[in-house]
């Protein structure tokens, strides 16, 4: 039974352990022998339910960190909210309904998409050092439905410069803080195997790995040896 161990660390992360790290080196030695798909393939609009109950874990059980936003998205005081598999409290200027601020945010990676949970639905805008705001990925925020999850929303940008510094906008909110989890979306991919049978059990042979919701028909297992036939699938 060669699947379990494959995606025994997706379930890992979909636990979202207060204590986790990157995820490569699980890829690497644990991929099926065929090249791995791109990052945001055509298609994704949405990130997938491993991903998502990761994020859930860190704002539910930490790690923990907070800063103060500037009021000025040019203040070389700003913070930064550089550190992934961190909920990052934020506090936020201002008063009434429209606390707003701004902190700053450098890739530790070259060209990544990466993904901004929030715990509240307000506006979120990013721009690069030159004043630009950064075009997200997806076309509006996601919602975080999962039960349980203090997330409301993420916002996603693609490919990312490495360590340029980008200014990350918060608000208007009638909070005066919020959440904010910084995460690499590639860090969060894991695998899915087609379930052609639909009994559940997947075809180790035929895969997408992806951080993105998966395609219609597949699933986290990939144990079924006889994938043309829902009453056959483990121990053939």
């Amino acid at each position: 039974m060669k699947m379990k161990t494959r995606n025994s660390w997706a379930a890992a992360l979909g636990l979202a352990l207060a204590a986790c790290g990157p995820i490569e080196s699980m890829e690497e030695t644990q991929a099926p022998a065929q090249e791995e798909q791109g990052l945001m393939e055509a298609g994704c609009t949405a990130l997938g339910p491993v991903v998502i109950g990761h994020a859930c874990g860190h704002i539910n059980n930490g790690p923990y960190a907070s800063v103060t936003a500037t009021s000025s998205s040019t203040d070389p005081s700003m913070p930064g909210i550089n550190t992934t598999h961190t909920a990052y409290t934020v506090t936020l200027p201002g008063s009434g309904s429209s606390y707003t601020g701004t902190v700053k945010f450098v890739p530790n990676r070259t060209n990544s998409a990466w993904a901004f949970f929030v715990s509240s639905n307000i506006t979120v805008v990013l721009k690069d050092a030159s004043g630009n705001t950064v075009t997200q990925a997806f076309s509006a925020p996601q919602a975080i439905s999962q039960s349980g999850c203090g997330l409301s929303q993420v916002v996603v940008y693609n490919n990312l410069t490495k360590d340029a510094t980008y200014r990350l906008t918060l608000g208007p909110s009638t909070s005066s803080t919020v959440q904010v989890i910084p995460e690499r979306v590639e860090d969060n991919r894991v695998y899915y195997f087609q379930d052609a049978d639909g009994d559940g059990y997947g075809n180790t042979n035929v895969f997408s790995l992806t951080a993105c919701t998966p395609p219609t028909g597949y699933v986290l297992d990939d144990t079924d040896c006889n994938d043309s036939n829902p009453a056959i699938h483990t121990g053939c």
